[in-house]
């Protein structure tokens, strides 16, 4: 049987606001590995060796290249790898806007090659990391990487930041709410959100409530979940039939099946920024250096 080891690593702090983490995953042993990845912001994945396909709800499973990109993704992703090394850089709304500089709803539940969003260049990436043998090498090229390509591009608009902290705002659970939070109309909320984080108001608020109440109930037994879900569901049945929606299939189910690296991901994101999935993430409180986290990895 195979064994999977994934760690995350924090970028830079001049690009937390645009980058949540970087992450390495190793497959060793004979077999291959199958596991599914939460709804969450957009990704770049690295191909270091192996081979990879994917497979978003909804759509048909694909190969994945050496280096793509997948926008904002509003249900689960299905991960079939070999044994090998494969890496991840978890990128932000307002990293999204200054590093691509493209529409969201163009990339959204999409896996691209990430040529399509950074130019020819991409390519240089991978040869480039896979010189590297070391956590601390592929973090500070990563970084070097990200922080040239930033150097040039203007900051995203200050609304990006704003809109994406409140919509990590539990308190705010109606499109309403949000547009009302941000002295928008909801019309103006809804063209922004379709810009800049490539899903529709209503949807992101329910990709939003799916999230809060996976990363609260997946760490205890069944019988206690009926507190610890979003108060907006109007019953169990409610969160059941949208788990279904965003997963494939039923709570019980999901937390029964095999997690090779997802579980061990999901504890490792937690101890470095707070929350197991990168959905929950809020925008980062600062790009001078300063920062509540401890340390740049896990």
């Amino acid at each position: 049987m195979s064994q999977a080891t994934v760690h995350f690593f924090l970028p830079a702090p001049a690009l937390r606001h645009a980058v949540s983490t970087y992450y390495v995953l190793h497959i060793a042993g004979p077999d291959d590995v199958e596991d599914m990845f939460p709804p969450e912001w957009a990704n770049i994945r690295l191909v270091l060796s192996g081979r990879w396909r994917v497979k978003i709800l909804g759509q048909s499973v694909q190969p994945v290249a050496e280096a793509t990109i997948s926008g904002t993704q509003e249900r689960g992703l299905v991960a079939y790898g070999t044994p090998g090394i494969g890496m991840g850089i978890g990128i932000l709304p307002e990293g999204w806007v200054q590093l691509t500089g493209q529409p969201a709803d163009a990339f959204a539940n999409r896996l691209r090659p990430l040529s399509d969003a950074f130019g020819p260049h991409a390519g240089d990436l991978v040869p480039m990391l896979r010189a590297l043998a070391d956590g601390d090498g592929v973090v500070e090229a990563l970084d070097r990487y990200l922080l040239d390509r930033l150097a040039p591009r203007p900051m995203a608009p200050t609304i990006v930041r704003e809109a994406h902290a409140a919509l990590v705002d539990a308190g705010n659970r109606s499109v309403e709410d949000w547009a009302t939070c941000l002295t928008l109309s909801t019309r103006q909320l809804e063209r922004l959100c379709l810009r800049y984080f490539g899903l529709r108001p209503m949807r992101l608020l329910r990709r939003q409530r799916f999230l809060r109440s996976l990363a609260a109930i997946r760490d205890v037994p069944p019988g206690s979940w009926g507190t610890l879900i979003d108060p907006h569901y109007v019953d169990q049945s409610h969160f059941i039939r949208e788990f279904r929606y965003f997963l494939g299939m039923s709570p019980r189910r999901y937390f029964a099946r095999p997690q090779p690296f997802m579980r061990q991901a999901g504890d490792r994101r937690k101890a470095l920024l707070g929350s197991p999935v990168q959905g929950l993430h809020a925008p980062a409180a600062t790009d001078d250096g300063s920062s509540d986290v401890v340390g740049r990895t896990v």
